[in-house]
């Protein structure tokens, strides 16, 4: 019996554990990675491209497209950091998806990139990029919430270039 309990405590405190480390919140699906990881996790997006994430102990996380059975860096190696994490979701519901890329390199240092693919493009590109918040969240509205280290949230608007106003 205290073989249960102590069990189940232990797996209680794993999965908040887990859960407090996401950095992109309210996705039905994303993916991360720590340093040292042997894993290689992988999404895949409704447009058949997915994306894996894979450590090296040289140059850190990689984030990888996957795309026609070709695979390449999608953006920059993340060295100094303790967790990478990829979703998408479409922010300005115009019907395409955006990919999320999101990087913890300390407990209140997170780097957050916005791919978009334009219309009639193939490949994505940085749409947008901002860091100084400790967690985010796409409403699909065309806004984000960023959480301050307290916990409080703001709500921002991206404008058509990426950039990102406080919202009245």
């Amino acid at each position: 019996m205290k073989k249960t309990f102590f069990t189940i405590i232990l797996l209680v405190a794993a999965i908040s554990f887990a859960s407090a480390q996401d950095i992109i919140k309210g996705l039905s699906y994303t993916v991360s990675l720590v340093p040292k990881s042997m894993k290689t996790p992988n999404i895949k997006f409704k447009d058949g491209s997915g994306i894996s994430l894979k450590y090296d102990a040289e140059s850190g996380i990689h984030v990888l497209m996957n795309k026609n059975g070709k695979q390449y860096d999608f953006c920059e190696p993340f060295f100094n950091t303790k967790l990478v994490q990829v979703g998408e979701v479409d922010i300005d519901k115009d019907g395409r998806l955006e990919i999320i890329v999101a990087s913890r390199s300390s407990s209140s240092t997170i780097e957050i990139k916005v791919f978009k693919k334009a219309e009639f493009e193939i490949l994505y590109k940085e749409w947008s990029d901002f860091t100084g918040v400790s967690a985010v969240e796409f409403p699909g509205n065309g806004t984000v919430k960023l959480y301050d280290q307290t916990g409080n949230a703001g709500i921002y608007t991206f404008s058509d270039d990426g950039k990102l106003s406080e919202s009245q």
